[in-house]
């Protein structure tokens, strides 16, 4: 009975046939009791329920559908935060990324940037969103995550810096693209070495930066905010 009802609930009948059956009943009612004074009365009052009850089920479907729309804005709202946190690894996780397009033209600082912003904004939006051990992750995310942009920033300050010429940028190019086609590839001990030896601050600055990336995603590990965000986007416990 409970499995009947819980399939009634949830598969609300149109409002329009509720007053075709009402009318029905009504008119089976006229016919049988035709000869009965009270029988159009009858009929009518079958008329006037089936009315209130499509007017009824119709409020009913309305609360529904404003329900389900409301999940909706919150699965989208938790969705987009969830795929700021998945872009800021995929771009810390970027290979080599941050060694190579340092003197090139690229939109990387404009990424930054983006997802820089959008963090704080998660963090406030967190607050309706999460509950509180959730607000707090996101915070420490948010914090890690400004690091890693203002060590990128400083980075490009200070190669801007440690470059004094024309010369000394092309020279470092030259060694990048020398790596970038060999087989040991700018992850490789002999790169680190050439870049050690021949430019040291900008080493310096590339360990800095790199130490604040690896920072970054041990605290996404740590914390396993990733695989929580799992338990909030699930569309059938958005209300939750």
């Amino acid at each position: 009975m409970k499995k009947v009802f819980n399939y009634i609930k949830s598969t609300p009948l149109n409002p329009i046939w509720l007053i075709v059956i009402f009318t029905l009943i009504g008119g089976l009612i006229l016919c049988l009791f035709q000869d009965d004074d009270k029988a159009m009365e009858h009929f009518l009052t079958c008329v006037g329920i089936g009315i209130s009850a499509a007017i009824v089920q119709s409020s009913l479907i309305q609360q529904r559908i404003q329900k389900d729309n409301i999940k909706i804005q919150l699965f989208d709202k938790r969705y987009k935060i969830f795929q700021t946190v998945l872009d800021s690894i995929t771009l810390i996780k970027r290979d080599n990324w941050d060694r190579y397009i340092l003197f090139s033209e690229n939109d990387i600082s404009k990424q930054v940037i983006y997802i820089e912003e959008e963090l704080y904004k998660s963090v406030q939006l967190s607050v309706c969103l999460f509950d509180k051990k959730m607000h707090a992750k996101l915070v420490s995310v948010n914090n890690a995550f400004c690091k890693v942009a203002k060590s990128y920033k400083d980075m490009l300050v200070a190669n801007i810096k440690n470059f004094e010429s024309h010369e000394e940028v092309q020279e470092f190019l030259i060694l990048l693209k020398s790596h970038l086609l060999s087989e040991s590839g700018l992850g490789s001990k002999e790169y680190e070495e050439n870049i050690r030896e021949r430019f040291p601050k900008t080493y310096i600055t590339l360990i800095d930066f790199s130490k604040e990336c690896d920072a970054y995603l041990a605290l996404i590990n740590k914390c396993d905010i990733v695989k929580d965000f799992g338990k909030y986007i699930i569309v059938d416990k958005l209300e939750k």
